[in-house]
């Protein structure tokens, strides 16, 4: 008698990802106002960004986005200095972090994915979220205040 042959459904999934066809995320934030024109000088910020943008899903290039996000974390711009925000890029390191890490595994599904790679680009917008807030909001309420401050220190100035 031959030697029973395995079935494919008893193999384990070993073909090629597609991530063409995989419902992979977009970033949905946008940098606005000032948060925009100070991003545009951070040249950090502005490799992750295109990074992303030709990014293959390999760990070499994930490696890559890896060591943009060091480099926020090492050279912050002035106006992004801001714990919520060295916080929020703290978050995104570990989630390339994790997908690099699912990257190398043997077994994995497209599912897990784009779930691992979706969490990225939600840390991401989550990141765009409190930059726009430090610059466009927190930093200019403290500027109106402290002009306030001043102005009423100094009634002359009115």
């Amino acid at each position: 008698m031959a030697c029973k042959t395995t079935s494919n459904e008893d193999a384990p999934n070993l073909e090629q990802i597609d991530y063409t066809s995989m419902n992979l995320s977009t970033s949905k934030m946008t940098l606005l106002k000032d948060a925009q024109k100070k991003a545009l000088e951070w040249e950090s910020f502005q490799d992750l960004l295109t990074g992303l943008e030709n990014y293959d899903h390999t760990a070499r290039t994930t490696n890559k986005l890896i060591d943009h996000v060091n480099n926020m974390l090492l050279n912050p711009d002035d106006a992004f200095q801001d714990q919520a925000i060295f916080s929020r890029i703290k978050v995104l390191k570990t989630r390339l972090h994790i997908y690099k890490s699912y990257l190398s595994y043997r077994i994995k599904t497209s599912s897990k994915l784009e779930e691992k790679y979706n969490n990225i680009i939600l840390a991401l917008d989550e990141l765009l979220i409190q930059m726009n807030w430090e610059v466009n909001e927190f930093s200019q309420s403290n500027d109106k205040l402290l002009e306030d401050l001043k102005a009423d220190m100094d009634p002359e100035e009115k």
